[in-house]
């Protein structure tokens, strides 16, 4: 069904039977029909239709709502929809009498606030820093406060939903400031954290630039999170000592130097393992050369690994990853695989943090076996891993898992063939069960058909996830016909849900110091265990353990993992 206005297709939909698919608003009749395509303000339009005032979680209609609120940033700014929002509060309908339009009116604005409170409970305070909504949701407050009967019905029902949203998202009770302000329930309160975790970095968030010169002085600016390359060499230039003319470059360990464009965004958090900022004249690029902690660690950690069993290793490393995979918000996905240039309103540093974690981890399992000398010990190791993998799996942190089980198959180690040898058969067998989970083929139905049996919580392997959500961006436009493609909205907010699915019950603690202390990275004794320990684990002590596993030394260097292999075993 094509609607037109002014001889224009405004909406696109289409026909299904009743119940099937989701993101289907009700209409009358037998029929439910689907938002295949539209205008922004046409797509808003209808989903403010369908908004019934008892519609619950599993009603269509909360599911169209989602995929609008997911994606809205794609094709309808934070502007824009203040505005149609603000518009549709204010209209009133030409005919009926004065209590149908009283009805009408009420009953539109109670959908507009109930749109709204899902668009703040699912942002939480990312829209502090967005000027225009804080200023659009200030000033809906006082339209509210003016609305006698719209206040009433407010008091009546928000409170099971404002707990039910609470409940969604992770946190509790709303603060004593906002009771105590009476503030609608659905404006954002500067005092509320972000749902999730509190180590989440955001888009008001300062981190530090620590920039090199050639010759490695480091000088460590703290600048916000999406600050652009134009903005970071805006404030070298006011430090003595450095001038203007100069480019921002980053290496790796293997001396690659990638010059930065001016209006590349957070390339602090965006760096790879072992990469540097360096900033040099350019023509001095050529001749830059990694620094030496950018080479990694010359000896391993084998002996301080043999105190810790595999089990409470992998609680340890299980405890940090869901720190940092609370702390990545939903729609973070959804710009990462659109591109950098959403990036100036939100932020995918946490998911970045999260993704670069992946890739440590497996650069670590094989930098500890290329760093152990000895054959017997080395092949203890390794047994070690493939146990370690097993217990990560049982515990369902499939992130961490493919992690290490894509170590143990990096060509360095694959061909350690004596060390492999050594493995009883046992062990053995068990590393075949578990490489049957990283099967590729089909689509890696495996993976897939195990995911679909666990339930939550549940960390699964994002590189995959993000896999699927490249796969949809780019084989599907993002405009049809000058209109929207919400069919592609529909795919890539039911891609992001995974995140929330994955974290719908909160993780009990495995390890003994996670259950004792809270935000460790802000704990000053174990900040001290962590600068002592380097990359030693000198005591069983699950405090030694986590400073450990945050602070993992790794050698990213594919080619010196090689030579260091081939020393082993020519």
């Amino acid at each position: 069904m094509r609607l037109e206005e002014h001889g224009k297709v405004v909406l696109v939909l289409e026909r299904a039977s009743q119940g099937a698919g989701p993101s289907r608003p009700p209409t009358p009749g037998r029929n439910r029909y689907t938002v295949m395509s539209g205008t922004p303000e046409k797509i808003l339009e209808l989903l403010l239709e369908a908004m019934g005032p008892d519609s619950s979680a599993h009603d269509p209609t909360e599911t169209f709502l989602s995929d609008f609120l997911l994606t809205h940033r794609v094709f309808m700014p934070s502007a824009q929809l203040c505005a149609a929002l603000l518009h549709h509060f204010h209209v009133e309908p030409a005919g009926g009498s004065e209590q149908e339009r009283s009805t009408y009116v009420c009953n539109k604005r109670q959908q507009i606030l109930r749109l709204v409170s899902q668009w703040v409970a699912l942002y939480g305070s990312m829209l502090h820093t967005d000027p225009v909504a804080t200023s659009f949701l200030q000033k809906l407050s006082d339209l509210v406060g003016r609305d006698t009967r719209l206040s009433n019905l407010l008091r009546e029902q928000w409170p099971e939903r404002r707990r039910c949203h609470r409940l969604e998202n992770g946190c509790g009770n709303a603060s004593p400031q906002m009771k105590a302000r009476n503030l609608p329930v659905w404006l954002p309160n500067q005092d509320e954290p972000l749902p999730g975790s509190s180590c989440a970095i955001q888009v008001g968030d300062k981190v530090p630039y620590d920039i090199r010169r050639p010759d490695h002085s480091v000088l460590t600016l703290q600048l916000p999170v999406t600050a652009s390359v134009r903005e970071v060499m805006a404030a070298l230039a006011q430090e003595d000592g450095w001038t203007k003319g100069q480019v921002l470059v980053k290496v790796n360990s293997a001396g690659d130097a990638i010059g930065l464009q001016p209006d590349a965004r957070g390339v602090a958090t965006s760096l790879g393992l072992n990469e540097r900022l360096f900033v040099v004249n350019p023509q001095e690029v050529h001749e830059l050369i990694p620094h030496p902690d950018q080479l990694g660690p010359t000896v391993g950690s084998a002996e301080g690994l043999d105190l810790v069993s595999a089990k409470d290793l992998a609680g340890q490393l299980t405890d940090h990853d869901w720190s940092l995979f609370n702390s990545i918000h939903q729609v973070e996905l959804i710009h990462y695989v659109l591109g950098p240039q959403h990036l100036r309103d939100v932020t995918t540093a946490n998911l970045e943090r999260f993704m670069r974690r992946f890739n440590e981890l497996q650069y670590w399992v094989a930098t500890e076996l290329c760093l152990c000398p000895v054959p017997g010990p080395r092949a203890q190791l390794l047994r070690k891993f493939i146990k370690l993998a097993a217990h990560l799996k049982e515990q369902k942190n499939l992130n961490s898992f493919f992690a290490v089980m894509f170590g143990l198959s990096n060509s360095a180690i694959s061909r350690l063939a004596h060390t492999w040898e050594r493995l009883p058969h046992k062990v053995r067998k068990l590393y075949s069960a578990l490489e049957r989970l990283l099967d590729p083929s089909w689509n890696h139905r495996v993976y897939r058909l195990a995911l679909a049996k666990l339930s939550p919580p549940v960390i699964p392997f994002m590189p995959l996830l993000l896999k699927d959500m490249t796969f949809i961006h780019e084989g599907n436009h993002t405009l049809v016909e000058n209109l929207i493609n919400f069919e592609k909205m529909r795919m890539m907010a039911r891609a992001a849900r995974m995140l929330h699915h994955c974290r719908s019950h909160n993780p009990v603690p495995l390890s003994p110091l996670r259950s004792r202390v809270s935000h460790l990275h802000e704990d000053s004794q174990v900040a001290r265990i962590s600068t002592c320990s380097e990359q030693s684990l000198s005591t069983r002590s699950p405090a030694s353990t986590w400073a450990y596993v945050q602070q993992l030394k790794v050698i990213d260097n594919q080619r010196e993992l090689s030579r260091l292999s081939r020393e082993l075993e020519p």
